[in-house]
């Protein structure tokens, strides 16, 4: 199987006739087309380089799902045809309000849709992964927790987490009041609503979550609904994973035991599994040696990429 020098290679070799070195877009390209004769399944790319320090500094929050990529992933998928589509998917997640609004995009025109995860989707990445038919994912990629995270005072928090340290006050002023001055400063940073706020985000997340499981996921399938709240319940508590950062692997989700239909990307056929490797590598090249910050393509040729003016080398 080809690794990393072997696509750096590539890279520097060419694919393109006019490029003939330092061809990320056509060798990456190559390889979505590889992976879609394999599964005989359109295939649309969605990944943000926000595991790059440089960019992540330089660009933020852009790197996250937010509406603006609503318009990236009508472009890619407007010309497909077909009713089933391939989506990789590499992103730190997001907004919950604009993934949604993506699922819609996906869900209206795709009767099948499978997501494929060779390195990471986190959070809201996750909860668009859930609104799949089925999961590709290799043994050492990761989701994470959708528990909603909170901006307060210049940080983010858990939502359940400032909902539990409000009840712990209470808890402990009802007892001892003359805690009080312990309390207030931390207190004060609970700003009106926010409590309400912090059990919206949360039930916003579950409800997204175990609808699109009950719908597509489990569709027609017995205790449907009950499966997908489970499924949503561990997800969105931050006690199961004690950070939003944490990882959720494959045999982690497979444990869940609620009939997630993930497949190993190990089980496939030794050729797709090469082409997912070739994928992920190619990609990963792109997002570290360009000034690419996030891929919007699909394997027919189109594509929406969004730049910034950074440029490296890949080591």
């Amino acid at each position: 199987m080809k690794g990393w020098q072997d696509i750096k290679k590539e890279i520097e070799d060419g694919k393109s006739p006019d490029k003939p070195a330092g061809d990320f877009d056509g060798v990456r390209r190559a390889k979505y087309a590889l992976v879609s004769a394999l599964t005989k399944r359109p295939l649309v790319v969605y990944a943000t380089a926000f595991q790059n320090p440089i960019k992540a500094q330089f660009a933020g929050a852009f790197l996250s799902i937010d509406l603006s990529d609503k318009d990236g992933f009508h472009e890619v998928t407007r010309n497909l045809k077909g009713t089933a589509v391939d989506v990789f998917i590499h992103s730190p997640g997001g907004s919950a309000e604009a993934t949604e609004s993506i699922v819609k995009i996906l869900r209206n025109k795709f009767k099948d849709v499978r997501f494929i995860v060779t390195g990471t989707a986190k959070s809201a990445a996750t909860m668009m992964i859930m609104s799949g038919n089925s999961i590709l994912m290799d043994s050492n990629a990761e989701l994470g927790p959708v528990d909603p995270q909170v901006r307060v005072r210049g940080r983010f928090s858990p939502a359940g987490s400032i909902i539990e340290q409000f009840d712990r006050a209470s808890k402990t002023l009802a007892k001892n009041p003359d805690q009080l001055p312990v309390w207030i400063p931390i207190l004060q940073e609970f700003a009106p609503a926010l409590l309400v706020e912090c059990e919206n985000y949360i039930k916003l997340s579950k409800k997204l979550v175990s609808t699109w499981l009950a719908e597509y996921m489990f569709v027609g399938e017995k205790r449907a609904k009950h499966r997908a709240s489970i499924v949503a319940r561990f997800l969105a508590n931050e006690k199961n994973s004690l950070s939003h950062a944490r990882r959720i692997d494959l045999a982690q989700l497979q444990n869940i035991n609620c009939g997630l239909k993930i497949k190993p990307i190990h089980d496939e056929s030794l050729e797709l599994q090469d082409a997912l490797g070739q994928l992920h590598l190619s990609i990963m090249a792109t997002l570290d040696g360009t000034g690419a910050v996030k891929l919007f393509e699909n394997s027919e040729g189109e594509a929406l990429i969004r730049s910034v003016g950074i440029q490296q080398n890949p080591q």
